[in-house]
């Protein structure tokens, strides 16, 4: 294939395509940490932001603030480079999957916040007047309808971390981005690299998305109707 005078190649890549199969398999690793932390991070922050005591929800929405304003690259160099320096080492990959894990947090945080203010105050009414618990009215009758609203928003959250994990490449964490520039600086072929890098997040994104929307369909519809 030829672009303007530029004649593609991607046989050139063959040999190092181990490699990037490697750092997508990385990238997917950290992203599936990260998501795991944060989400049960997120929903118990959620109910921090709307907890009786000032002081709680005061920490709880400055922590949000916060890692929503700053890139998660600062977060990454604070960690990687700061920390350490400070008497907190950290590696690459501990650094990376803890920042996506802080900046992630803040947002389900506000996600898990906004559906539980959809929910109507009659549900809590109604578990009281059954003389519910506050866990068993949290777990039976808060907890499927906030999974319902919230579901397509954490689908977006997935899609986001996933991304934003090409940002561990600036701390020598050797996910796709990370592999994917070496190679490019070892045969000269960043078009071809850099498009097959970009090729792998459409196809991953993709399914994320297929899949959160057969999850959408089915496990969510069950938990809600059990």
């Amino acid at each position: 294939m030829h672009i303007g005078e530029y004649q593609t190649d991607f046989s050139v890549l063959l040999p190092y395509m181990p490699q990037l199969g490697q750092g997508a398999l990385l990238t997917l690793w950290i992203s599936v940490l990260s998501l795991l932390l944060s989400f049960p991070l997120g929903l118990g922050g959620s109910l921090l932001r709307r907890s009786p005591n000032r002081l709680l929800r005061g920490l709880t929405a400055a922590y949000v603030e916060i890692f929503r304003n700053i890139p998660i690259i600062v977060v990454l160099y604070l960690l990687f480079f700061v920390l350490p320096a400070n008497g907190v080492p950290l590696t690459g990959w501990q650094a990376g999957v803890l920042g996506l894990t802080l900046n992630s947090t803040a947002f389900v945080i506000e996600i898990c916040r906004g559906g539980l203010s959809a929910i109507p105050a009659g549900q809590y009414e109604a578990a009281q007047a059954l003389s519910l618990s506050r866990s068993k009215t949290f777990s039976k009758v808060i907890l499927p309808q906030l999974l319902r609203v919230v579901f397509p928003s954490l689908g977006n959250q997935v899609v986001m971390v996933v991304l934003g994990s090409a940002q561990a490449s600036i701390i020598g964490v050797a996910e796709l981005t990370y592999r994917t520039q070496s190679i490019g600086s070892v045969v000269f072929r960043y078009f071809e690299v850099f498009l097959v890098a970009a090729l792998f997040y459409i196809i991953c994104v993709q399914l994320i998305n297929l899949i959160w929307r057969l999850l959408g369909k089915r496990l969510v519809k069950e938990i809600v109707m059990r």
